[in-house]
């Protein structure tokens, strides 16, 4: 038996490094929504370099005062494949970036793709400039696991070169899975180590395939892919963003238009509909396009006070259970083990960090916080 003991012992040495697959476990911040805003806005007749300028950075400066936990702005699809209008679009990102507080929100930017001839000014222009102001970067239209590994190490060598080398300084990627072959590569695409999210793109990926994306039924006809990505994310401690919802809340221009108001009304449940689909599947976000989104959809991602008080009591009687010499709680008709916890776990953490709960209600249990994480933990170490 010493040898077999050998042999167990080795092997946990040998496995016992890697951590348990949990979603987020190597995300450097929490986001409940991501919101796309053009870095370039030309009003119709102006004139590209001053109407431009000052449509482009008003429109960027909300940023700094929209409710919203990650931003990025856009230099892709909202900005024209035009020689006239890639260059603004680029120094208007700049100004914005270096010109406004944004507080605690999450900062980024969306360049071309990397096949484009203006993916290289993008990045050497913004990263260069402006990559002390940014979190991450959003890699658009990716098709394999080799073409996010050479953008990695293209966003270390710029920080590198701009004096921001630091591995505290890495920019994190964040990729859009838009076709099948990105979704063919999409697990070992989150195995990269800069890569903190897979981001499901569910428009480009209905086009690739000669699909449809309709408001009432992606959800069902995009299932397998879309359900695919949290997991290949979470596998490597790494998050997935939902898609955008497909119908846009348009504001009536009429305040009498009741039928115009009941459109948007509807549009914005249909947000949420979507957002609370994506919670329960194991999205940690999903994207907005409109300011309007932002409350149904972080929303849908906030637990009510008392849905996280009832999960953070869960964990504390269980905890109490542990010390005690049980590995179950009774929770009204179940029975309530490590993983039911830790499937409850999420609303403790989404309301602390929201505000909905705090030091105080932790304290109020009598467990402390590191007790209570490791009661709620999958992992058995």
């Amino acid at each position: 038996m010493d040898k077999v003991r050998g042999l167990i012992q080795h092997a946990r040495a040998r496995h016992g490094a890697r951590a348990a697959g949990i979603r987020g476990a190597r995300v450097p911040y929490h986001r409940r929504g991501e919101m796309s805003i053009p870095a370039f806005r030309n009003p119709p007749g102006g004139d590209p370099e001053t109407d431009g300028r000052a449509a482009s950075l008003r429109m960027m400066g909300k940023a700094a005062k929209l409710p919203v936990d990650f931003f990025f702005f856009d230099l892709e699809d909202a900005a024209p494949d035009d020689p006239q209008y890639k260059p603004l679009a680029r120094r208007f990102c700049v100004e914005a970036l270096t010109s406004h507080d944004f507080g605690s929100r999450v900062r980024a930017f969306r360049p071309n793709n990397l096949r484009t001839p203006w993916f290289e000014d993008d990045v050497v222009d913004v990263v260069g400039a402006a990559g002390d102001r940014l979190d991450a970067l959003v890699l658009p239209k990716t098709e394999t696991f080799e073409e996010v590994a050479d953008v990695q190490a293209i966003l270390r060598a710029v920080q590198k070169a701009a004096g921001r080398g630091a591995p505290e300084q890495r920019l994190s990627i964040e990729v859009l899975i838009e076709s099948p072959g990105a979704f063919v590569d999409a697990e070992r695409i989150a195995s990269l180590p800069d890569v903190s999210a897979l981001i499901f793109g569910a428009w480009d990926f209905a086009r690739t395939l000669g699909a449809e994306v309709a408001a009432d039924r992606w959800l069902a006809d995009q299932a397998m892919a879309r359900q695919t990505l949290p997991i290949l994310a979470a596998a490597h401690g790494k998050d997935a963003v939902d898609a955008v919802t497909a119908t846009l809340p348009i504001r009536p221009r009429d305040p009498g238009d009741a039928a115009a108001g009941e459109r948007h009304a509807q549009a914005l449940e249909l947000a949420r509909r979507d957002a609370l689909d994506a919670r329960r599947i194991g999205f940690a976000a999903k994207w907005i396009l409109h300011p309007d989104q932002i409350e149904p959809i972080q929303g849908a991602f906030t637990p009510s006070r008392d849905q996280a008080l009832a999960a953070l009591d869960l964990a504390a009687r269980y905890a109490r259970a542990a010390a005690a010499g049980s590995g179950a709680e009774l929770d009204g008709d179940r029975l309530a083990d490590k993983a039911v916890v830790g499937t409850q776990w999420w609303r403790v953490e989404a309301g602390r960090r929201a505000g909905v709960i705090d030091d105080g209600d932790v304290a109020a249990t009598g467990v402390p916080w590191p007790d209570l994480q490791r009661a709620a933990r999958t992992a058995d170490r």
